[in-house]
């Protein structure tokens, strides 16, 4: 596999020498990972697909759901005890080594946990939800498990804790509704708050990009230039994709009822 990515340049050791010898560290298994999951859901997924039924994954989905749910409460928990011991700005720019290798640690179950997101795209092209394969959707995916890997490579501070936590307890609620759905028509009834759902993954983006304005700003120990721009914008972006996406999805359709109905009152 690495003679496969050869043509690349060599990226610079990680700060932490002994998260380089962990699993998925190596920059080839992650760009192995991502290109597979751009063949898959490009070229090869759908062609596999083409003249196939949608796959029927109920039972996969609450058994996969279930164990999404479980894992990101255990880490929404582990980033609150890390943040009630240390706080919710950086106090100081390093740790000593324990502090160091529990933060190595929870970046890295959180890092395997965006990777392990990458399977929604896969269930969505196996199923035909064409639909849901949207720009934001990958975009969102792939940035995940990308800046994760760096951060945890080489800026493993404590900066993005907050992020972690609010993600994490946003994925509880999220992959609790998706395992719901999973239990069939009959269960859709309880699924009145799908527009909510999306409200709350709106509103993480915007508690987190001003967590890290503030913390730039009064910090002890503010993040590098290039990790806050890379920071801002890329949370800018997820702002204004889930609001267009939260306007096109409901905001656009109650404006089409308000318009059937007016129109019913006329005629």
């Amino acid at each position: 596999m690495t003679l496969c990515f050869e043509m690349f340049p060599q990226l610079p050791k990680g700060h932490l020498s002994f998260v380089e010898k962990w699993p998925l560290m190596n920059p080839y298994d992650m760009g192995f990972i991502i290109v597979t999951y751009f063949a898959f859901i490009l070229k090869i997924g759908p062609m596999l697909m083409e003249k196939r039924q949608p796959l029927q994954l109920n039972k996969f989905l609450i058994v996969y759901n279930m164990v999404k749910v479980i894992n990101s409460s255990i880490l929404a928990f582990k980033f609150l005890s890390y943040i009630l011991d240390k706080g919710l700005f950086p106090r100081k720019c390093e740790y000593d080594d324990q502090t160091m290798f529990i933060i190595a640690v929870l970046y890295w179950k959180y890092m395997a946990t965006k990777i392990l997101d990458l399977v929604d795209t896969i269930v969505f092209v196996v199923r035909k939800k064409n639909n849901q394969i949207t720009f934001l959707h990958v975009y969102h995916h792939v940035f995940m498990v990308l800046v994760t890997w760096c951060s945890l490579k080489y800026d493993p501070t404590d900066h993005w804790a907050f992020m972690a936590i609010v993600n994490c307890v946003i994925h509880v609620i999220m992959y609790t509704y998706y395992g719901i759905s999973a239990l069939g028509p009959r269960y859709r009834r309880y699924l009145w708050w799908k527009k909510y759902l999306t409200i709350m993954q709106l509103l993480q983006f915007v508690f987190i990009f001003t967590h890290v304005v503030i913390q730039t700003y009064t910090s002890q120990c503010p993040m590098r230039s290039i990790t806050y721009w890379v920071g801002i914008f890329n949370l800018s972006l997820f702002i204004c994709l889930f609001a267009d996406f939260y306007n096109k999805r409901y905001r656009a359709k109650l404006k089409d009822t308000s318009f059937a109905c007016t129109r019913q009152v006329d005629d």
